[in-house]
């Protein structure tokens, strides 16, 4: 008989290649963990500058309201613009309250609620109570001079009024006694800006400029609770 001669390195059964060894399942999530950590800053990145522009159009939105208000109102700004100024004639309920905020000075021009939060903010707003009925993520920089005490912080309309005596009021926010053409440099004026409390709460419709009134008006003091609640510009998407 004859052996079949088989050719050279053929064999009768292929091994099976069924898994990974432990090195190569190393290599592998060592390298899906390098990806990992350079796109997921990217694409966290890639989201905050789309809520940084959606950001942007509330506060673009919300300047037109104003200055629409502005134009049918005589070139003049709002006489108040948190419902703690309300009169004392004025139910203090949210329904009642809501013109005095502004939101409300603004909603005939706006129409929409939703653009008074910022998606950058992650916190919940405050429960609504009595004399804070109306939250929001963007101040409107008023003057605090002509408001009546009480209910205004008389400290705050002190130092509001100094302002005027030696600025003639235009550096120090807008009121109904300020119009358009009584702002000195409109580029450079502080209209609106995303805001919160000094505790991280949410405005009432107010920023306080401090760190420009310091540059602006030096030898002006303000009031002590400067840094323990009055709203101030948010730095929520600067990091």
């Amino acid at each position: 008989m004859h052996s079949i001669r088989r050719p050279h390195g053929f064999t009768l059964a292929k091994r099976a290649r069924g898994a990974f060894t432990l090195i190569e399942l190393l290599v592998v999530i060592a390298i899906i963990a390098i990806l990992a950590a350079i796109l997921f800053p990217v694409f966290a990145q890639a989201r905050e500058k789309a809520r940084q522009s959606s950001c942007l159009s509330n506060v673009r939105q919300i300047g037109l309201g104003v200055m629409q208000y502005v134009q049918d109102y005589d070139e003049l700004y709002f006489p108040s613009v948190t419902e703690r100024t309300a009169p004392g004639t004025v139910a203090n309920t949210p329904d009642a309250r809501f013109i005095w905020s502004i939101r409300g000075k603004t909603d005939p021009y706006i129409k929409s609620q939703n653009i008074f939060r910022c998606p950058s903010n992650p916190d919940d707003w405050p429960t609504p109570v009595a004399n804070n009925w109306w939250f929001s993520d963007y101040g409107f920089n008023h003057n605090e001079a002509f408001l009546v005490a009480p209910p205004a912080n008389q400290a705050w309309v002190d130092f509001y009024a100094d302002a005027n005596t030696t600025d003639g009021g235009t550096d120090f926010g807008v009121s109904d006694q300020y119009g358009l053409s009584d702002i000195d440099s409109p580029a450079n004026f502080l209209l609106l800006a995303d805001s919160e409390r000094a505790n991280g709460g949410a405005s009432r419709g107010g920023v306080y400029p401090q760190k420009y009134m310091a540059v602006v008006r030096p030898t002006l003091v303000p009031p002590a609770d400067v840094n323990l609640q009055q709203a101030r510009i948010a730095a929520r998407h600067i990091k």
